[in-house]
């Protein structure tokens, strides 16, 4: 379970914390970039696959941006949780937070970008909510490779999932057993 909320957690923060190089020569604001024939940066679900056509375009989008690097996103705060819970709620609700933390609505709110970002994403008709569509893809992308592929990924849930049963099941027997409360151990 540990290894899992780690790797979660690190497909999480993965969002627009990744460094790109930095372009080969700094790009003036005077100097108009050209663009392939096929530029497209358009908003899509997480579950679509990236094209090489997409991270040619962010990485081409990228040297358009202040210091040539991909914009910080900000984490937004979860929904705060219920006092009281059952161990099966908690563990819904934090699978919840993970699923809308990783929406381009939840990213929007944490991102307020300055006038030089908004002013390159003008140029090339691409809208915040695209840019940050994108970026999220790429980082599901990064952390899927990272742990051995899709496949590789479904198999850890699964083991996960049943890691998780086993935890809540060890609770209840717990609280049976008269040992500590599940809202204490929730708290800790």
């Amino acid at each position: 379970m540990k290894r899992t909320s780690v790797i979660i957690s690190a497909s999480l923060l993965l969002v627009g914390c990744g460094e790109s190089p930095p372009p080969s020569e700094p790009v003036p604001a005077s100097v108009e970039l050209h663009f392939s024939e096929d530029w497209e940066i358009a908003e899509k679900p997480l579950e679509e696959p990236l094209t090489e056509d997409e991270v040619q375009s962010f990485i081409q989008l990228v040297r358009l941006l202040p210091d040539g690097k991909p914009p910080a996103l900000t984490p937004v705060p979860g929904r705060e949780r219920a006092q009281a819970r059952t161990p099966e709620e908690s563990v819904l609700a934090w699978r919840l937070a993970v699923r809308e933390a990783l929406t381009v609505d939840t990213l929007m709110q944490g991102w307020a970008p300055r006038s030089t970002v908004r002013r390159a994403l003008s140029q090339r008709q691409v809208t915040p909510r695209a840019l940050i569509s994108l970026m999220l893809r790429m980082s599901c992308a990064m952390a899927t490779d990272a742990m051995g592929g899709a496949r590789r990924v479904a198999a850890q849930r699964v083991i996960a999932d049943a890691k998780v049963e086993s935890l809540v099941a060890q609770i209840h027997q717990l609280e049976r057993s008269g040992a500590q409360s599940s809202e204490s151990l929730w708290e800790s």
